[in-house]
């Protein structure tokens, strides 16, 4: 439910989330959050569906967007198992490594060159945003989902 939810928050906010380059990225959040459920091959193929849907959205970097998302997907469910996906804290934690591994693998792949400011200082913040609205998120439908 927090996963539809914050994929659709995505591209219907899209437009003010571009404006600012450190906003929290709740596609890579939501895709992270449905790895934590899925076995990987189709974590794989819902990260690689959802960065054609975000390339298409901004028209740059389809390949590369699709790779990237395909690769986080795969990795976030493969790590699973490190994890206690169960523990509420623990899942900060990866949605912050996962979303900072995203972050700076599109800033590095895109082309143009490697911007190491983005890289530095932005991905991290965005991370930090990211672990803390979809952690909330998916805290609030744990909740709803126990009574």
């Amino acid at each position: 439910m927090a996963v539809v939810a914050l994929v659709i928050l995505h591209f219907t906010l899209y437009r003010f989330l571009v404006r600012w380059p450190a906003m929290p990225n709740l596609l890579v959040g939501g895709l992270l959050l449905a790895a934590l459920r899925m076995r990987a091959g189709y974590a794989a193929f819902l990260g690689f569906g959802l960065g054609v849907l975000e390339a298409a959205m901004g028209l740059e970097g389809l390949g590369t967007t699709s790779l990237v998302l395909a690769l986080v997907g795969y990795l976030g469910a493969r790590s699973r198992d490190l994890l206690f996906a169960d523990a509420r804290h623990y899942v900060f934690v990866y949605l912050f490594v996962g979303t900072w591994i995203a972050e700076v693998s599109l800033i590095l792949a895109m082309p143009g060159g490697p911007n190491l400011l983005g890289a530095l200082v932005l991905a991290p913040v965005s991370a930090l945003g990211t672990a803390v609205v979809c952690g909330a998120a998916e805290s609030v439908a744990a909740s709803i989902r126990r009574p």
